[in-house]
């Protein structure tokens, strides 16, 4: 079975995935009966980056993980999550790179530009404190 076609059927059904990698499985768990948004993306890229094997650092996971509690609870916006996780994938990135890992280091340098991007997307939609009180800016 080729890894896109493993992806595609892991995406259908996510319960009967067997995580290759112990930190991905970590970042699963922390989704778990969550409600917003944010884990449930999280947990997407998350299970498509296992059925491709790819690993993630220390540092990494326990951003992801914070964030995903953090959003959940309310106490950080989407956008600062994923401006953090950009941060933090690109610091791997330059890291992996260094050390010869080229694989892990497209991907996390990939991860780290598309985490910017989607904090960009969620701010042009993203009501800001002063909106959310009922402040019309215009």
């Amino acid at each position: 079975m080729n890894k896109l076609t493993k992806l595609f059927g892991t995406l259908s059904k996510p319960s009967s995935h067997t995580f290759q990698v112990p930190d991905r499985k970590d970042i699963e768990q922390s989704t778990q009966g969550k409600t917003s948004d944010y884990p449930n993306k999280v947990k997407v890229v998350n299970l498509g980056l296992d059925v491709f094997d790819v690993g993630i650092s220390p540092r990494s996971k326990g951003n992801v993980i914070d964030n995903v509690n953090k959003v959940e609870q309310g106490e950080r916006s989407e956008i600062t999550a994923h401006l953090i996780e950009s941060q933090s994938f690109a610091r791997d990135s330059f890291a992996s790179l260094i050390k010869g890992q080229v694989k892990q280091g497209v991907v996390e340098g990939i991860g780290a530009v598309l985490n910017l991007g989607a904090a960009g997307l969620e701010a042009s939609h993203t009501q800001t404190p002063a909106e959310k009180r009922g402040i019309d800016p215009y």
